[in-house]
């Protein structure tokens, strides 16, 4: 089920980027080549679909987080994560949060924001607004992205957090067994390696340093926290400047607000890449951590070896 649950997100995520993607590449273009008269005769419907096209931005944040969740119950809650985590609730999540995002972005186009100024035939972002009403919206927005990057750093590095705290407490547990000088050292080894749930470790190794799938795993999730904030959270920061600071001061900034653009540029190319491409070497990791951090089959190993021992001391390994 987790395997499948991973696609259904990776769908969204290409699909949403792809169109997202697309539509701003093509607008750009009919804007750049088409006659100029044609283009002011029809200025008004390409700011509405400069707003449509942002509805892909804020659903790519969305699924972004409703992944981060996923990951975040899967390893904290597996018990719930398999009980009540299903590949309906997960399409209802998408669509609930892209259904909200939705609803935020296309605010202007009924009154609540700016996306167009008539007077000069020109598109408006809605952090240039000055009007009251518009300003809220602004804010609105702000918060919205401020939740979205948030919940998607916080999850992550939980994520990491939990992974840090079992391999510790693993090595404290393994560390806690002393064999005694009649089990072969070669018998533990060939018994762990045949039972063990890394496939590529052995008792010894997982006590002495982090597996390779750890190492990766908690990399993995530094990344991703690390990416999106780089590219949403300066977008975020030029809502506070562009309300805050005066006409003169605010010239200082255009070098920022530029790197913002292309910042969020960026993370709609790097997006399939960092959560699908990279993914594809984790999500085997993620399936063996579940496995192996939260289900007493990780004692099997110990219990296998110290089976002789067992007998003939009838003592148990585990403290």
């Amino acid at each position: 089920m987790h395997l499948r649950l991973i696609k259904r997100c990776q769908k969204c995520l290409l699909t949403n980027d792809l169109i997202g993607l697309t539509g701003m590449c093509a607008q750009m273009y009919l804007q750049s080549f088409l006659p100029k008269r044609l283009v002011d005769e029809n200025m008004h419907y390409f700011c509405i679909s400069r707003v449509i096209w942002r509805v892909f931005g804020i659903s790519s944040g969305c699924v972004a987080f409703v992944m981060a969740l996923e990951r975040y119950i899967a390893l904290t809650k597996p018990f719930f994560y398999h009980k009540h985590v299903s590949d309906k609730m997960i399409r209802r999540s998408i669509f609930l949060l892209w259904a909200i995002g939705a609803f935020f972005t296309f605010l202007p186009l009924f009154g609540f924001g700016i996306y167009f100024d008539e007077a000069k035939n020109v598109c408006l972002r809605y952090r240039d607004a000055t009007d009251p009403t518009d300003v809220a919206y602004a804010y609105l927005f702000f918060t919205v992205g401020i939740i979205l990057c948030t919940g998607i750093v916080i999850c992550n590095l939980s994520v990491r957090k939990v992974l840090y705290r079992s391999h510790h407490k693993m090595r404290r547990q393994f560390r806690s067994i002393q064999p005694t000088p009649m089990l072969d050292r070669s018998m533990i080894r060939s018994s762990s390696q045949k039972s063990a749930s890394f496939a590529d470790s052995s008792i010894f190794r997982m006590v002495g340093e982090p597996t390779t799938e750890e190492i990766r795993f908690a990399k993995l999730m530094t990344f991703l926290s690390i990416s999106f904030l780089a590219c949403w959270l300066p977008q975020m920061v030029c809502i506070i400047l562009t309300q805050q600071l005066r006409p003169e001061v605010k010239a200082r900034f255009n070098w920022f607000f530029r790197l913002s653009d292309i910042l969020i540029l960026l993370h709609f190319m790097l997006d399939p890449y960092i959560y699908v491409l990279l993914r594809q070497s984790g999500r085997s990791d993620l399936r063996t951590m579940i496995r192996y951090v939260f289900s007493r089959n990780q004692f099997n190993i110990v219990e296998t070896a110290m089976a002789p021992i067992q007998k003939t001391t009838n003592s148990s390994p585990l403290p």
